[in-house]
């Protein structure tokens, strides 16, 4: 065989290998242009108006409000005169502007002191102006079984004041009841003559009861008859 057909085959093979790479080359260049899968970086997603925003966020902080004090502490009153009356100067007088913040405990510290009953008492009583509503009914159930019948009337002042608390008047009245007839009957007539008092109508049935009279409202009668009552049946 000739060079020359030689020569002219290996040629033929050579332009056939230039012309399959510049196929090969054009094809790529086309695809990356038109966007085929995998031949660019993945496009960033846009947020669309009224879609849903799926960022994260942090939860927000909740603060706990600042602690306040419903009252402003006051000094405690003291007695004077070191009797149990005095005590009572300002019974019904507790509001929701003078209360004593954390009475329990105070009444809590007076129980469990070492003073005797009778001191107790004057200290309960001191305190009982400055009490909310609850704090005078727990306190006057202490008071009913701390003063004794010879220191009653510190005790009978309270039921005879119209501005206190029917449930406080209702603990009173209860102790009242209980006390000898020396002491309960003209306290009764006291309450009864008093149309502000819620427990006036309850004092004069009590009074009814023992003297089996009823005067309505001729309080002098009522005296005379309680008078001549309690002479015939003392204590």
């Amino acid at each position: 065989m000739s060079k020359g057909p030689r020569i002219l085959g290996i040629a033929a093979i050579a332009v056939v290998i230039v012309l399959l790479g510049v196929a090969v080359g054009w094809l790529g260049s086309r695809g990356a242009s038109s966007g085929t899968p995998g031949s660019s970086p993945l496009p960033i997603a846009q947020s669309t108006p009224g879609a849903a925003n799926t960022t994260p966020t942090a939860p927000p902080q909740i603060h706990s409000p600042p602690r306040i004090r419903r009252h402003p502490p006051r000094s405690p009153t003291t007695s004077t005169n070191g009797e149990l009356a005095a005590a009572t100067n300002a019974p019904g007088s507790a509001t929701a502007t003078n209360a004593l913040p954390e009475w329990e405990d105070k009444i809590d510290e007076i129980l469990a002191s070492d003073d005797d009953d009778p001191q107790k008492a004057k200290k309960m009583l001191e305190l009982f102006p400055k009490l909310p509503e609850d704090g005078q009914v727990e306190v006057a159930q202490h008071l009913s079984n701390l003063i004794g019948d010879e220191d009653y009337p510190a005790l009978a002042a309270l039921l005879r004041d119209a501005k206190l608390p029917e449930p406080v008047l209702d603990v009173l009245m209860a102790d009242a009841l209980n006390r000898p007839n020396g002491a309960k009957l003209p306290l009764l007539l006291d309450v009864a003559k008093d149309p502000q008092n819620p427990k006036a109508e309850e004092a004069k049935e009590v009074l009814e009861l023992f003297l089996e009279e009823d005067y309505g409202t001729d309080w002098a009668r009522w005296q005379a008859r309680m008078d001549d009552w309690l002479k015939q049946n003392p204590d």
